[in-house]
């Protein structure tokens, strides 16, 4: 089913009069929020304050550079920036306010960046990428009630709002989506009003979540792959839609891979009525199970969890289970390594954990 990079080959030559600014347009912005803007010569000579003209990075040297630290491997990315900045749809397309954060001591990892396009300000938010690794930091990320991405992330916002005039939007992919819905919440009533819209593409929610959502439930959209194993995480909601993806698991988690509806002129993603039996069986799962520990304790069990899957190269969700319910090699050689107090609670953890997930995937089938 056609992509957005399909959608680039068919409406990439329109203009926003003939075809509106859509959401698939948020959807294009948000995934180019990953691109390495900030290896090249044009970032580096960028001054305070100073909005680039998008085009000036679609050269073929620089879109090798752009291109190197997306969230897969192979040329995806690279054939959707070439599409991208062959497209007049965009070409009158403004970038600034880079803020670029990477601390290891404070585990902090921030990029964010915001477009002018149409007279429509779109404060983005760079997230993780969809490898383990990347799940990983999400579901940590959604421990604690407060991480430094997220209050860079409101900093951010109210930065750019006082630098600009007239309303914003507010987008992000995985990590970014729960920075966009996290700034939102915390921004002050004057500022709320000044977001006509916050799009979270497949970002995590939150432990201990008491946001209101309902009052804003018109600006807030959110967006789930239908074998999703991120977006899922600590929301028990329906709040969100459920849209078809050209791949599975962990691997749906990349927005090119996301379905658009030719039946809507692929104005929107094609949407289905609920997950999948095992994205359905996660949800039901971690939510409640994690609610039980401390998050060091979950700290300590996804570390366990993850160390197994380096070991055994597992990349999706299915092998991360047939490692733990079939490999028990793996499982007791990485369970050798802790002390006995830890080594208790994480079998027990793992115990837990697994017997609620087969109990809920024999009800979800």
């Amino acid at each position: 089913m056609a992509t957005i990079r399909n959608y680039l080959n068919i409406k990439g030559n329109d203009s926003f009069k003939r075809t509106p600014f859509n959401i698939i347009d948020v959807a294009v912005l948000t995934t180019l929020s990953y691109a390495n803007f900030i290896d090249t010569t044009y970032y580096k000579e960028l001054k305070n304050d100073e909005l680039l003209d998008l085009y000036v990075f679609g050269k073929s040297n620089i879109i090798k550079i752009l291109h190197k630290k997306y969230l897969t491997i192979g040329n995806g990315y690279k054939e959707f920036l070439e599409l991208f900045f062959k497209s007049s749809r965009y070409k009158d397309l403004k970038v600034g306010y880079f803020k670029d954060d990477f601390s290891i001591k404070d585990s902090i990892q921030f990029f964010a960046l915001t477009f002018l396009i149409d007279d429509r300000w779109v404060i983005c938010y760079r997230g993780t990428d969809n490898t383990l690794n990347g799940f990983k930091e999400d579901m940590l990320m959604t421990l604690y009630d407060k991480v430094g991405a997220q209050i860079l992330a409101k900093k951010y916002a109210k930065e750019v709002l006082s630098k600009i005039k007239g309303k914003a939007i507010l987008t992000g992919h995985s990590k970014g989506g729960n920075l966009s819905y996290y700034t939102f919440f915390n921004l002050s009533k004057k500022d709320k009003a000044r977001i006509d819209y916050v799009y979270n593409f497949d970002g995590p929610g939150f432990k201990n979540d008491t946001y209101d959502y309902d009052t804003y439930k018109a600006k807030l959209v959110k967006i789930v792959p239908q074998d999703d194993v991120v977006g899922i995480l600590f929301d028990n909601s329906s709040n969100f839609e459920v849209v078809t993806s050209n791949n599975i698991s962990v691997a749906s988690h990349d927005l090119l891979t996301r379905n658009l509806d030719r039946k809507k002129d692929y104005l929107d993603f094609n949407k289905t009525s609920s997950l999948t039996t095992y994205s359905k069986s996660l949800q039901d799962t971690f939510n409640p199970w994690v609610q039980k520990y401390s998050s060091e304790e979950v700290k300590d069990f996804l570390d366990f969890v993850f160390a197994i899957c380096k070991s055994n190269k597992a990349l999706t969700l299915g092998a991360l289970v047939k490692d733990f319910l079939f490999s028990n090699d793996k499982y007791v050689s990485t369970i050798k390594t802790y002390d006995e107090e830890k080594k208790k609670k994480v079998k027990g953890m793992v115990r837990e954990f697994f017997k609620l997930y087969l109990k809920n995937l024999l009800k979800n089938k």
